[in-house]
């Protein structure tokens, strides 16, 4: 779908060739097309003739070139200043690019991008990112299926001075890291009768059935009430569905000692229990299991990207629903690690589900590191909107890795406080500690609670309430779920090989 083209050595037969130009460029009177290919000399001089065109950004013109030279169509599109460009700018135009091919049902184009001003590695990376969410359809439950789209070619040309080896390998990864992405959205996206905790446990199975490096396994019901996993079989009891603890276990080739583990919330839909959630929006409760999918995404990368460490990946699988045996308010349960919690509020479950996820990993994993994902609170929403997912960790060096790699993959984290004056939040009189604390401070009381089962363990938990689906003014990601979480473990296997 993509590869990249040093020029001169460049076949110009395309439907599509896509050229770039800043305001500065449009301005000049006498412009040069020397940084171009000779062969749209001309058209480009007829076009920028007629003074209409700025170069802003975003700003395209389709032109069709008189004589017959292997080019059909050229696309001219307006960045701007190019000096003031972001990794997001250059992924709104990938998906730009791909909405023309689509548009124009074309199977070879051509992204001219030698004439982009300190060109850099990760703007191929971006653009590649922007142009596959833009690929990214899901639409498996409509009755009349939509006319197949093209695939596409996508060429990228650049100058040899400015190519790198890296360039290609760019290209395999952000490939991989977005087919992850890819099916993390695809989880994410549907609907709770269509993806109960057997349906995703069943799912896990079969997707890594044939993948060497990744063995799937599961705990049901029974076993976990063997094992005593009694925060999360409360959450399960007024549903049906039965829940599930899904594992998937990478081991690298050569053996060793260091063990990442993963753990992603797979509430596959919370109508609040007992406590139950006012009907407006319900429907969106379908993507409290983000951060499971999440974890699923990046298990397909890492079995791609093959880490030298070992991941473990943790889902506990529940529906939260009410009914005649659900949990109460008041109620008093134990934890896996023997912890007892008073119930004040079962509309918070999550954190009861990732209590018996994390302190089963501790003991039974031991690993070096632990990472969550979940959707957890409203609270975090509110405090950092749906741009950046709180990052809530014992370890300064884990936040230092995932922030500064959640800036280069676009999923962004950010830092909050972990005093331990907020677990005072959290002290019960009739148990060990209560599942909620006061109304202030939502986000940082709910990871206050989870610390509790993570054994001192180097520890980060990621607060992706408000990025993980339907995040607005972020034109690349579309409608419904991001897949946020996917592309910043894949960028961050690396830096984590480091600490752990």
């Amino acid at each position: 779908m993509f590869q990249i083209a040093t020029i001169p050595r460049l076949d110009l037969n395309t439907e599509l060739f896509v050229v770039f130009v800043q305001e500065k460029f449009v301005k000049k009177r006498n412009k040069s097309f020397s940084d171009f290919p000779e062969e749209v000399h001309a058209p480009l001089q007829d076009f920028f003739t007629i003074r209409d065109f700025k170069g802003k950004l975003f700003k395209t013109r389709l032109i069709y070139p008189r004589k017959e030279n292997g080019i059909k169509r050229i696309l001219i599109v307006g960045t701007g200043d190019q000096k003031k460009l972001s990794c997001d700018d250059f992924r709104n135009l990938g998906k730009l690019i791909a909405e023309q091919q689509e548009e124009l049902s074309v199977k070879r184009v051509h992204l001219f991008l030698a004439n982009i001003k300190g060109f850099r590695e990760d703007f191929i990376r971006c653009f590649t990112e922007g142009i596959l969410f833009q690929k990214y359809h899901f639409e498996q439950h409509k009755s009349e299926k939509p006319t197949k789209r093209k695939t596409g070619r996508f060429i990228f040309l650049c100058n040899r001075q400015e190519y790198t080896p890296r360039f290609r390998q760019i290209l395999l990864e952000t490939e991989s890291i977005m087919k992850g992405v890819a099916i993390t959205r695809d989880l994410a996206n549907q609907p709770s009768n269509h993806l109960t905790p057997g349906d995703l446990k069943n799912y896990v199975l079969t997707h890594f059935k044939n993948t060497r490096n990744i063995q799937t396994t599961f705990l049901d019901e029974s076993a976990m009430r063997q094992k005593k996993f009694g925060a999360l079989l409360s959450v399960a009891r007024g549903s049906a569905e039965p829940p599930y603890l899904i594992i998937m276990h990478y081991k690298p080739a050569k053996k060793t000692t260091k063990r990442l583990v993963l753990v992603g919330k797979g509430v596959t839909f919370d109508s609040g229990g007992i406590s139950i959630k006012p009907s407006a929006k319900m429907e969106e409760m379908k993507f409290d299991m983000c951060g499971a999918a999440a974890v699923v995404g990046s298990m397909d990368v890492i079995s791609h990207l093959k880490p030298k460490f070992e991941v473990i990946a943790l889902i506990p699988a529940v529906e939260n629903m009410p009914g005649g045996k659900a949990t109460k308010p008041g109620d008093v349960v134990t934890a896996y690690n023997g912890k007892t919690i008073e119930i004040i509020n079962t509309d918070a479950e999550g954190r009861l589900i990732l209590a018996d996820a994390l302190a089963y990993a501790a003991k039974e994993y031991k690993p070096k590191t632990i990472v969550d994902f979940a959707t957890l609170t409203g609270a975090c929403v509110v405090a950092l909107g749906d741009k950046n997912a709180g990052i809530f960790s014992n370890s300064e060096k884990l936040t230092h890795i995932l922030k500064e790699r959640g800036i280069f993959s676009g999923d962004q984290v950010w830092p909050m406080p972990m005093d331990d004056d907020y677990k005072k939040e959290l002290e019960s009189d009739t148990a060990d500690l209560k599942n909620i604390g006061s109304r202030w401070g939502g986000a940082i009381t709910a990871a206050k609670f989870l610390e509790h089962f993570v054994d001192e363990i180097p520890w980060a938990h990621i607060d992706i309430a408000g990025t993980s689906y339907d995040v607005k003014n972020k034109d690349y990601l579309g409608k419904g779920a991001t897949g946020f979480g996917t592309r910043l473990i894949g960028r961050s296997l690396k830096q984590l090989e480091k600490m752990i």
